[in-house]
Formats: structure tokens, sequence, C-alpha cells
């Protein structure tokens, strides 16, 4: 089962990505800094938790989809959105090089996950 948490979808970051990967990020009272989801692209979410419930992630955050060699979903922007798995919560952010050398992070979401 999951549940979406209440929570206003915010732009956190707006810049040069080494200044980024320096930011820690205060999070209904967790420390969150880049490199904990930099590397955990939301298709990977899918080996942790059922399908049913990807799906409604997905569907709610109206992510878009790209299917090409490999899946990727986007923000409303085209930023790649990642998660970091914490117990029993999933948070979401959107990252990534908006225009030459601007990069920007959106915290998308946090979802309640109960297996």
């Amino acid at each position: 089962m999951i549940r979406k948490n209440e929570i206003t979808r915010q732009k956190l970051f707006d810049g040069d990505e080494q200044e980024c990967l320096k930011e820690i990020f205060e999070i209904e009272n967790q420390k969150i800094k880049l490199i904990d989801f930099y590397n955990s692209p939301l298709r990977d979410l899918k080996k942790e938790i059922d399908g049913e419930s990807f799906d409604t992630i997905v569907r709610e955050s109206e992510f878009n989809v790209r299917s090409s060699f490999i899946e990727k979903y986007l923000s409303k922007e085209g930023l790649e959105i990642h998660y970091l798995k914490k117990n029993d919560m999933i948070y979401l952010f959107s990252y990534g090089e908006f225009q030459p050398g601007r990069y920007i992070l959106f915290f998308e979401g946090i979802y309640h996950y109960i297996p």
C-alpha cells in the first residue's frame, strides 16, 4: 500500500552543479544531499516496491515516461526523476541540467510505503 504525503512541490536548487553537491537539504526533519539519490533513477524503484504502488506514484505525480534504450521518468520541466528510500518513506526529486551549466533540483514529494 502506498500513500502520498500532502507536501507542496518546491525548487530546492538552481545554479552550478558543484554548488549543489555541497548543499544539505532538510526535508521533513531529514538531512538529504544530492549524492544520496543521484544514482537512483525512478525506474530502479520498480525492483523495491510492488508494481501497483509504482504505477500509483507515476500517475499521481504526473511524471512522463520516455522509453528508449533506457527507460526514464521525467518531470514537467523534462528533468529526470530520482528517489531516496528511507525506512518506509520514498522521497522523490527531479534533477538535471536545465540550461547549459544551470542545474535545477526540485523536491517532488513523499510517499509512505507499507509492503
